[in-house]
């Protein structure tokens, strides 16, 4: 079964998420590289679909 992408806001409140578990003390030592990396790929799909955005905006400018 393939995995649902995210869109842009569930992504971004993802990451939320996380800094927020991070800033509080909510994670764990042991957890912690997980949730960096997992934040790190939250901000890549974030990246990418910004760069589609601004690809589409930029040929109806065409």
């Amino acid at each position: 079964m393939a995995k649902k992408e995210l869109t842009y806001e569930q992504a971004q409140n993802e990451l939320k998420q996380i800094l927020h578990l991070i800033q509080t003390d909510q994670t764990g030592i042991d957890q912690l590289a997980d949730q960096i990396k997992r934040a790190k790929q939250l901000i890549e799909i974030c990246r990418t679909k910004l760069r589609q955005v601004e690809a589409s905006i930029e040929s109806l400018e065409e």
